[in-house]
């Protein structure tokens, strides 16, 4: 169950877009950078949610809600980005606010939902 909630591709992809817009990559590498990073989430999360699925797992509505509203903000902050070109805006939501959130879904939801999927509860 652990794979399932493994994070290791999409943090790879987001440690990747912070270093692409700290070193203000050019537009079409920045572009393809954004769509890999949000693909790799969308996947994780579609995965996550799958298993809560199969397991019948009680709160997956509050957790789907969660994976929803994150990629609502970060959908919103790309089409930003996309009008405004605005790298240095990109980065500090990137850095800041939506990596705060990542971790405490991480560090609380995920983990919890981890631990009861593997008890079987």
């Amino acid at each position: 169950m652990s794979e399932v909630f493994d994070h290791g591709s999409f943090v790879q992809a987001h440690a990747a877009m912070l270093e692409l817009l700290e070193k203000d990559a050019a537009e079409d590498t920045l572009k393809e950078a954004l769509q890999f990073m949000q693909t790799s989430l969308q996947q994780q999360f579609h995965k996550e949610e799958q298993a809560m699925q199969a397991a019948q797992f009680g709160p997956l509505d509050a957790h789907k809600k969660d994976h929803d509203q994150a990629l609502e903000r970060l959908s919103a902050r790309i089409a930003q980005w996309h009008e405004s070109k605005d790298s240095k805006a990109l980065l500090e939501y990137l850095e800041g606010p939506f990596a705060d959130w990542f971790v405490r879904h991480v560090n609380t939801r995920d983990f919890i939902t981890a631990q009861r999927l593997s008890l079987g509860v």
